[in-house]
Parts: C-alpha cells; structure tokens; sequence
C-alpha cells in the first residue's frame, strides 16, 4: 500500500516494507538514532557500538513490527516508522526468553540488570487501553527536513482516526514534543530513566471527524 501526503513533497512516498528492505532499513534507523540519549545509554558504548545499534533496530524489526507488517518507509528507504497493532506490543515469556540474545548484544553482559530493570519501568507505564504503538520513528540525516516524518505517521493515524484507536509513544527527545504533539499527541508524564535519560511518555485519541 502506497501513501501519498500533499502536506510533503510530491516526489517521497511511503509504502509497506517488504523483507528485502531490512538491511537498508536498519542502516536508516541506526543512522537516524546515533545521537539519541536512550539508545546510547542502552547500548554499551565500546568499539562494537555501530554492530550494538543495529542490533537494536534488527530486534524491533524481528519480534514487534514486521511480522504485523506495520513497517512504513519512504520510497528511498530513508526513513522508516515502526508499529506494533493493539495488544501487540508486550512479549510473553518465552517471547522475552527469545529475545535475551538480543538485550545481551546490545547492553553488553555487565549492564544487562541495570537496562532490563529500566525498561521493566517502562513497560510498566505502558498503558493497558487497546492501541497502536509506535515504538521508533526515523529519518537519516540526510534526508531530515524535507516532511519525511509526516508522511511516516500518516498511514497508521488514519488508521486510527478511522477505526477510533488510540496510540502511544516514548519520546526520547525534548525538541522532538511539539512535533509529536502537531500530530495530536499529548504529554502524560515525564520518566526519568537514568541519569541524563528522560522519556515523554505520550498519547494520541483519536481525531473525530463529522
């Protein structure tokens, strides 16, 4: 399915991911994510720390948005938004089990507690109402500037403006609110993580149309 916003430039279009996309995809969102403070503070910072990033995109890809196909990129592969449908979000046990591997190859084995608990905190402010997440938004750098990010969004806001669904997110930047929150959504508690790492916790209701 293509998407065509006229709030952007003409000449970007969004589409589903396919499989083939992945690589290109990850390399996008490792590169769109390099300066931000959660994923830093997640990912053990030594000389493995671009295989560690990856690993991250790699992980959400695998077990949260491709097998629901709700990866949404642009046409060049430049930016990617990545969602999980309602009560898709949490893993059950032996889900968490299968994606150890993963958590070990990012945080590294000696901060593995300390993140696990961090995101367990997190987890737990997740609301529990029936909604889409949407668990990373990005553009390369390159790419930044040119309304990418609003033809990202839009395919699954209209999916839940139509359907009258609620959505979430944790944004992990300051700057990064007031764009979020043009799309409608809205601050409903700030999370201190670690030191230096703090969440905006958000949530969008449904536009009503009519």
């Amino acid at each position: 399915m293509i998407i065509e916003d006229f709030d952007a430039p003409k000449t970007v279009l969004v589409e589903q991911a396919t499989a083939a996309d992945r690589e290109i995809i990850v390399d996008s969102l490792t590169r769109a994510f390099w300066d931000d403070p959660m994923y830093n503070w997640l990912a053990k910072q030594d000389a493995y720390l671009g295989a560690r990033f990856r690993r991250i995109f790699e992980a959400y890809w695998q077990h949260f948005a491709f097998p629901y196909e709700q990866i949404w990129t642009t046409e060049d592969r430049l930016g990617a938004a990545l969602w999980s449908p309602p009560n898709c979000w949490q893993l059950g046990l032996a889900e968490e089990l299968a994606f150890l591997p993963d958590w070990i190859a990012v945080t590294g084995l000696g901060n593995l507690y300390s993140r696990w608990r961090a995101i367990e905190k997190i987890q737990a402010k997740h609301p529990h109402t029936p909604h889409w997440y949407l668990m990373a938004v990005g553009v390369a750098y390159e790419a930044r500037g040119q309304g990418y990010c609003s033809k990202l969004l839009r395919p699954v806001l209209d999916i839940c403006d139509r359907t009258q669904t609620p959505a979430y997110l944790e944004n992990s930047k300051a700057q990064n609110t007031r764009m979020y929150e043009r799309f409608g959504f809205k601050v409903t508690e700030e999370l201190t993580v670690a030191k230096g790492v703090t969440l905006w916790l958000m949530w969008r209701e449904p536009r009503i149309f009519g």
